[in-house]
């Protein structure tokens, strides 16, 4: 049971196998995004002091829903949308049913419209940071 007035920590940007293919230029038909198992995360994430876990592969929920009946554990995922000038932004959407996945996924090249879908849903969003984990500690603003 967790203390209701408690500081809880998750990492909000982790990946599995399930983000499939790196999303950096030059990389994308060389390597994967994370080599690492959905249990192999969650135990890392346990054992570095995490309260809860989630994964936010791209564009699957495939990875969070094999720990979805952990107690510790909720579903998201790094939905990539196109927007205006070809490029993509990376948005983290937290704490979402399979529905909610499907309907974020239709709606994946409409920025506008997947933004409007987030805040329908109890879903919590937010863009995601340019930089990744394993590129080594973060300092300052993203």
């Amino acid at each position: 049971m967790i203390d209701a007035g408690r500081i809880l920590r998750c990492d909000l940007h982790v990946h599995s196998r399930h983000s499939g293919p790196a999303t950096v230029p030059g990389l994308r038909h060389i390597v994967r995004e994370c080599y690492a198992e959905p249990w192999e995360v969650r135990y890392a994430a346990r054992e570095r002091g995490m309260d809860l876990v989630t994964l936010t592969d791209h564009d699957s929920i495939a990875g969070a829903l094999e720990l979805a009946g952990l107690p510790d554990v909720f579903v998201s995922e790094e939905v990539t949308c196109q927007v205006p000038g070809g490029r993509e932004l990376h948005l983290g959407v937290y704490d979402i049913t399979e529905a909610q996945h499907e309907a974020l996924q239709a709606r994946r090249n409409g920025v506008r419209m997947r933004a409007t879908t987030a805040r329908r849903s109890t879903a919590f969003s937010q863009s995601a940071r340019t930089k990744c984990s394993n590129e080594g500690p973060q300092h300052g603003p993203d």
